[in-house]
């Protein structure tokens, strides 16, 4: 495919991003890819790394080239964001052409000239800027969060967090213990001349040196893995449920926590899968068949509220992977950080707190209660735990039997992308006393 083919496809997938902001952008380019299968394997690596690239960068390139952008719109904006990702230092164009940018990306050569002298002015505009603004601006990222970052990690520290933020995520497999073991899995992908490396923390990790087609693999379709994050495996790790233990996941999503429970579990005992959102949580039943996790079992939300006095008391732990502003995960998901605003941190606080006083209930007498968000967020974590402990009488911290360097000063487990190369993950145990 030509240059200017292949930019003209990065331009029609980002506006439909940009037009769509509340959808995670992974889903919009999936489905993308699917209505479009004559684009091969490096075509849609390329697609996909200069969108990505172009999603991380909105919010630069809109401080930066506030003047091309005056009358905004989903199509003008996809526009100009794309020529400025692919004109900036570092991007991956390949070493395309002027005239291959200004065609895909249907500009004039004014509009290039014009972006493309804010890209070579950029760093001379940063620098003089004041923090947070300069963060902010230079990692592509609102203001607010900016100054949060640098208030909770310090100067140095909250700008090398904010600037892991911008780079690739690594493809993180999980394999699937009730099928076989890591090395094993690794062999079999290596078979296919798909090369990995194990993860450094958790014993399930592989990671992939590129990206595949996880439904083209036959050991996916087999339930050997499943894609999931290191830092979001860490949390079944740290937990480590016993074979014999009712576990309830109460906020189960699309699963792969709960199935990596099961795993973990060896397929006995029992992990209900729980969530107020249906629709997500049909989405594990083929994840279960495919798993071979006999030992889960999903309940609705409605069949939840009907049995709550029933389970109160019942279960050895239970796991709130609690909605949250999914701030650690924003180097996966670029395209969120459109979305994010202060006033969310507030509000998902609040639901974050009435979530753990309902479900909390349900530990048994010396349970556990596992709370954990992939936030980087203060407000959202160690406050959220020890104003908990504040109002409920009969809780206390457990210690956690984490790998070195993934406990911060109170013993909370904190994965962050900078220095763990995993997405930024939170979580607590709390024990039930009483």
């Amino acid at each position: 495919m030509s240059p200017v083919s292949l930019i003209g496809h990065c331009r029609e997938l980002l506006e439909s991003v940009l037009s769509t902001p509340r959808r995670p952008a992974d889903k919009t380019i999936s489905q993308f890819f699917r209505d479009r299968r004559y684009l091969g394997a490096r075509d849609r690596g390329f697609i996909s790394d200069v969108v990505y690239s172009t999603l991380r960068g909105v919010l630069r390139v809109r401080a930066l080239c506030a003047g091309v952008l005056e009358r905004k719109s989903p199509d003008r904006e996809a526009r100009i964001q794309l020529a400025a990702a692919l004109l900036s230092p570092g991007n991956p164009s390949h070493q395309l052409s002027i005239a291959d940018i200004r065609d895909g990306a249907r500009l004039t050569n004014e509009q290039v000239a014009e972006i493309q002298q804010s890209m070579e002015t950029a760093t001379a505009k940063i620098g003089a800027m004041e923090e947070p603004e300069r963060s902010a601006v230079e990692f592509g990222l609102p203001e607010w969060f900016a100054f949060r970052m640098l208030e909770q990690f310090g100067q140095e520290g909250g700008r090398k967090v904010m600037e892991s933020l911008n780079q690739q995520a690594p493809i993180t497999l999980r394999c699937n213990r009730l099928k076989g073991d890591r090395d094993a899995l690794r062999q079999l992908l290596a078979k296919q001349g798909i090369p990995s490396t194990p993860g450094l923390y958790s014993p399930d990790a592989l990671l992939l040196e590129r990206r595949m087609n996880a439904n083209a693999i036959p050991e996916f379709k087999e339930g050997w893995f499943e894609l999931q994050d290191e830092g979001s495996q860490m949390l079944s790790v740290l937990l480590d449920p016993r074979p014999n233990w009712q576990v309830f996941d109460a906020c189960a999503g699309a699963g792969g926590k709960t199935l990596h429970l099961a795993a973990i579990m060896k397929g006995r005992g029992a992990v209900v899968a729980h969530d107020v959102n249906n629709r997500r949580l049909e989405e594990i039943r083929p994840r279960l068949r495919r798993n071979n996790a006999q030992n889960v079992r999903v309940m609705e939300h409605r069949a939840f509220l009907f049995r709550r006095e029933e389970l109160r008391g019942t279960f050895n732990a239970v796991v709130i992977d609690a909605p949250c502003s999914g701030t650690g995960t924003l180097r996966r998901n670029p395209g969120a950080r459109l979305m994010l605003e202060e006033s969310m941190v507030e509000r998902v606080a609040q639901l974050q707190a009435e979530i753990l006083d309902e479900y909390s209930e349900l530990v048994a007498p010396n349970g556990l209660l596992m709370y954990a968000t992939c936030s980087l967020l203060r407000e959202e974590n160690q406050a959220q735990v020890e104003e908990f402990l504040r109002r409920r009488n009969g809780w206390e911290l457990q210690a956690i039997n984490a790998p070195q360097g993934m406990l911060d000063s109170d013993g909370y487990f904190c994965a962050i992308p900078d220095r763990h190369g995993t997405d930024g993950f939170f979580a607590a145990v709390l024990k039930r006393v009483r």
